[in-house]
């Protein structure tokens, strides 16, 4: 079919849902309808829907300024992407995607450019890169200063319902982990926006514990000396594990994932891993072991080839920082863990909350810029980690995360078994903090998607779940993240699930809208 922009394509006026933006009055996302099914390329398609209903989203004739970034193949749909660039510079969050199912019908558009009735005339431009380089570093804390630059781009920056010239400069630190992006004007050097980018968790053979010492030995009291100490965990423990699609190179790097930013790796020449905890490399087997084994679960629920999630290995440090801290970096596109009281790689439950973020951000780039999105993400890396290890749990353990981990801040809370948090609280999003801290307010998520795992299963909870993060973004909110579910369970089961999903988000007060 031709660009033509045919009336087959253009949504009935009263055809559809919409949530207009505060800024521009255009549409942010339209839902709620289903085009005609048919044949072509998911670029064709897209392109004819936008050019169809240019004037709702009021975006330039003809498209100009809109390109075609990714297109990605989901289970269910396809996600055109599409950048928007105006006068030879990105527009910072300015974009647009088309989702469609396997009939290419479309059935949700999001929409984040800015109108062509705001486009400046020209780029002014007046600091020149080093002195952008040198004002982004004053915008920093003292200490933060010598942070190593990373990055720079001259970019349109949204301000209110003006378009601002201007440069991003990005900053790295090493001890403590930080990452800055600082937005600059172009013209004047003043400060745009600020903020640390960091999301805060031939087959060889092996040692692991799988997940935790404490799941091993099924009570925790046996790993918890009087005076409160926590006791070395005793080889009845451990579990010998394959470790599958090492390369040659006698360190642990393989077809998934690697441990190469990890400082004097661990290395062998027959294959054999076989440590314990005291001993240096347990933790680098822990993380090969468990990611590849998550990165294997995705592809049998489909996510493989074309569909693959990742295309390159997951990079890990294992021992990267003495805090008791664990983090996900989506500049270096890296795990990192700390080894501040029990080291946080020794726990698997710890290794795959991490890998959430990885997930999340390899599907949606930059998820959990808004105080919502990053509560889901706290609330994803939880479920995907209690979801993945909940049959080989005890039962008084299942609805727990990261025991071994938060062994002794459990006992500290006196939680009952303890662990860093909990999948079955009752908590609706009317309980949301909009200033409180993302992994308190994650648990809300986290037991919501808790909830729908345990109304359709493992296989079909964790499928949709991960499908329904191909149609979301950066600031997503809890409702959006609902529907999300709810369009990714008609898209794979032909909503078989509707009325279950529903009465779940509608019980914790979340939507969809």
């Amino acid at each position: 079919m031709t660009p033509t922009g045919k009336p087959t394509w253009r949504l009935k006026r009263r055809g559809f849902k919409q949530v207009r933006g505060d800024h521009y009055g255009t549409p942010k996302e339209v839902w709620d309808f289903r085009t005609r099914a048919t044949r072509g390329t998911p670029r064709g398609i897209a392109r004819d829907f936008l050019l169809a209903n240019a004037d709702l989203f009021q975006i330039e004739e003809g498209l100009i300024g809109l390109a075609i970034q990714r297109v990605i193949h989901s289970l269910g749909a396809t996600h055109v992407i599409l950048k928007q660039v105006h006068k030879g510079h990105r527009i910072h969050r300015g974009y647009m995607s088309v989702h469609m199912d396997r009939s290419g019908r479309v059935f949700l558009a999001k929409n984040r450019a800015v109108p062509a009735r705001l486009l400046p005339a020209v780029f002014e431009k007046g600091i020149n890169r080093n002195d952008a380089v040198r004002r982004a570093r004053l915008c920093l804390p003292k200490k933060q200063r010598l942070a190593t630059l990373r990055e720079t781009e001259r970019l349109w920056f949204p301000r209110g319902d003006q378009l601002v010239p201007a440069w991003k400069v990005r900053l790295t630190r090493e001890a403590p982990r930080e990452e800055w992006l600082v937005y600059l004007d172009a013209r004047t050097g003043v400060k745009l926006s600020r903020y640390d980018n960091l999301a805060e968790a031939p087959a060889g053979r092996g040692l692991v514990f799988d997940p935790n010492p404490v799941i091993a030995l099924g009570d925790h009291q046996l790993l918890v000396a009087p005076n409160k100490r926590v006791r070395r965990p005793p080889p009845v423990a451990y579990r010998e594990v394959s470790l599958p699609g090492l390369d040659t190179s006698g360190t642990l790097s393989g077809e998934k994932v690697t441990t190469t930013g990890t400082h004097s790796r661990v290395r062998s020449t027959t294959g054999e891993f076989l440590l314990r905890s005291h001993q240096r490399g347990f933790e680098e087997v822990m993380v090969y072991y468990h990611v590849d084994a998550a990165l294997r679960y995705l592809e049998a629920l489909g996510y493989r080839g074309a569909r693959a999630i990742f295309r390159t290995p997951v990079r890990a440090n294992v021992t990267g920082t003495r805090d008791d801290n664990s983090w996900y970096s989506p500049f270096d596109r890296s795990l990192t863990f700390g080894t501040g009281d029990i080291d946080d790689a020794e726990d698997a439950e710890t290794i795959l909350h991490e890998l959430g973020h990885a997930i999340q951000d390899a599907i949606c780039p930059d998820f959990g810029q808004s105080a919502q999105s990053a509560a889901m993400g706290e609330g994803f890396g939880d479920y995907f980690a209690a979801s993945f290890f909940e049959s080989r749990k005890p039962a008084r353990y299942r609805n727990t995360v990261m025991s071994w981990d938060g062994l002794l801040l459990g006992l500290g809370s006196r939680s009952d078994p303890p662990s860093l948090r909990r999948l079955d609280g009752t908590r609706s999003f009317d309980d949301f903090d909009e200033a409180g801290d993302e992994h308190d307010n994650g648990t809300i998520w986290s037991a919501t998607l808790w909830e729908v795992r345990a109304a359709l299963g493992r296989e079909v909870a964790d499928t949709i779940i991960i499908e329904s993060h191909f149609q979301l973004d950066g600031f997503t909110t809890f409702a959006r993240g609902a529907r999300a579910i709810i369009d990714a369970d008609r898209n794979l089961y032909g909503g078989r699930h509707r009325t279950a999903l529903a009465r779940i988000f509608s019980r914790r007060e979340i939507g969809p809208l």
